[in-house]
């Protein structure tokens, strides 16, 4: 299958992507149709890209389902794979300068150099899928060729967020020295060595770190670099490193210098993910009472990986203030009850349907135009995802009718329907029947659920409906939840930003700005103090 520009010919500038009515259940949309991204058409409205994303509404049947596809990154995935093949770094693709253009008076000035940064990423994304389709008509394999590096990252993504939106953290793996980095003046002046461009090392990380931590006072600038610019993996190598090179242990040495809020990210930021994830829920429902709030956040927005190695640890958790040795649906069985148990015991199972690759690869086609000179299909350089080939229509369909009729359709509802369906379907298929679902009823799914459920079975419904439909979105909401009104939620802030600054930060910050018409880096700033607020603002960037 192929896709195809509108009749008339090829236009860079004004092709609508067939699928891109309804990519995620409908909702509101960006006019800019760029935004809408996993759909492959970089040279699309590029006309648009010099004016103000006004919001639009959405058919009827679809105005409720509010989904933010539209601040994703621009297809990240595309943009590697094409530069990969080119045989091109991503970061060396030069492109002109955004124009200046007419804002609104009260629009805040940090929106509008976001505004920017996005209108330089599509004109990026562009310039790579024209260098794409050049390259096409030197070489006839290579559109194959790139079409199975995006279908491969697009794979990779999925395995690890369960999802193909193009997310991305803002703390990535730390690969070389760049020249700024405080490492290399410190091994510089020790060991006379010049290791700019050299690739990471860990005992020169622990090295700064011991250092940092020596005689009077710590040294906690030092500490907040090598913590906020290192990947998870690389400071459990640095945990195992320290204690190798120095026989102390890296986490208890930090204990004797450091505390409160800011030793708390720390410790975190040293956890596995997992035994992080495991930990926080040990924690919520030790002694008596139960954070209910915590469990559904963790439990309903994980992968089925990811659950399954959270409970690989779980029994094996036992902290000096968590006194619990049971495994983790014991736990659930014992400070739980009624509707809200059963939804946390099936998702704890990490059995939800998932995407398979082969789906993946039927569904991505490349985006072709017919030359009138030639008479031949060209193509343009760029792919898009035929959505129709990751979900059964039927199912989604006769899923809808089931929730209708199991909720606002009869007197009472019908728990087992909603719990059976919300469980097992993948992210894609709850999608679909969400969307059916408001065309059915005229009514979105979290109105039913908020007016067939109560109390923490329906909060529970209601997260995985959000985090189905938009996970960076959920969490975008969370964090405002954190900060907003009297007091900071410290814990659930530590909690969010630490867990999701590897996988999709970057896409909650845009989300956030977007929301609250502020970054989250001053939220920070106006919220927190010391270096509590500086390794926070490090970890979710100022950008």
């Amino acid at each position: 299958m192929m896709a195809y520009p509108p009749p008339g010919g090829y236009n860079p500038y004004a092709y609508q992507n067939p699928y891109q009515q309804n990519p995620y259940c409908g909702g509101y949309t960006y006019s800019n149709s760029a935004y809408n991204v996993n759909y492959g058409q970089q040279q699309q409205a590029y006309n648009q890209y010099y004016s103000q994303p006004q919001m639009q509404q959405a058919p009827p049947s679809q105005q409720t389902n509010i989904v933010y596809n539209m601040m994703f990154n621009s297809d990240a995935a595309f943009q590697q794979a094409g530069a990969e093949c080119l045989g091109m770094d991503l970061d060396d693709v030069e492109v002109s300068d955004v124009e200046d253009e007419e804002e609104e008076e009260d629009e805040d000035e940090e929106v509008k150099e976001t505004r920017k940064k996005f209108k330089k990423k599509c004109k990026k994304r562009q310039k790579i899928a024209q260098k794409v389709a050049e390259k096409c008509a030197e070489e006839d394999d290579f559109l194959e060729r790139v079409r199975a590096s995006y279908i491969g990252r697009l794979a990779g993504h999925l395995a690890k967020d369960g999802t193909i939106d193009p997310t991305e953290g803002t703390v990535k793996p730390y690969k070389t020295y760049d020249a700024e980095d405080p490492v290399v003046a410190f091994i510089n002046e020790k060991e006379g060595l010049d290791i700019t461009g050299n690739d990471w090392d860990a005992e020169r990380d622990c090295m700064y770190f011991d250092e940092a931590m020596q005689g009077l006072g710590t040294n906690e600038e030092a500490i907040i670099h090598i913590c906020a610019t290192r990947s998870n993996s690389q400071r459990q190598e640095l945990k195992k490193m320290f204690k190798t090179a120095f026989g102390k242990d890296l986490i208890e040495t930090l204990d004797g210098e450091v505390s409160g809020d800011f030793s708390e990210v720390l410790f975190a930021l040293f956890e596995p993910p997992a035994l992080y994830d495991a930990l926080n829920i040990k924690k919520a429902i030790q002694g008596l009472g139960t954070d209910e709030s915590v469990l559904i956040e963790i439990l309903l927005t994980r992968t089925n990986a990811q659950i399954e190695e959270m409970k690989s640890v779980y029994g094996s958790i036992n902290p000096d203030d968590c006194a619990t040795d049971k495994d983790l649906e014991c736990n659930i069985e014992d400070d739980t009850s009624g509707d809200l148990k059963r939804i946390l015991i099936s998702a704890a199972q990490g059995n939800r349907a998932e995407v398979k690759e082969e789906k993946l690869n039927d569904a991505v086609v490349p985006v072709m135009f017919h030359d009138e000179e030639t008479d031949e299909d060209l193509p343009t350089g760029a792919f898009t995802i035929d959505m129709e080939k990751l979900i059964d229509p039927d199912r989604a369909q006769a899923d809808a009718e089931v929730l209708f009729n199991a909720g606002v359709d009869r007197f009472g509802t019908d728990e087992d329907d909603f719990i059976r369906i919300f469980a097992l379907r993948d992210t894609y298929q709850l999608r679909e029947t969400y969307n059916r679902y408001v065309k059915l009823t005229q009514c979105d799914i979290e109105n039913s659920v908020e007016g067939e459920f109560s109390s923490h079975s329906q909060m529970a419904l209601i997260t995985l409906i959000k985090s189905i439909k938009c996970r960076p979105k959920y969490f975008a909401e969370r964090l405002t939840w954190t900060m907003e009104g009297l007091g900071t939620k410290d814990k659930d802030l530590i909690r969010i930003i630490v867990g999701r600054s590897e996988i999709d930060m970057v896409q909650i910050k845009e989300i956030f700005l977007e929301k609250n018409k502020q970054t989250l880096w001053n939220w920070i700033k106006d919220d927190c103090s010391g270096d509590y607020k500086a390794l926070l603002q490090r970890i979710v960037g100022k950008n």
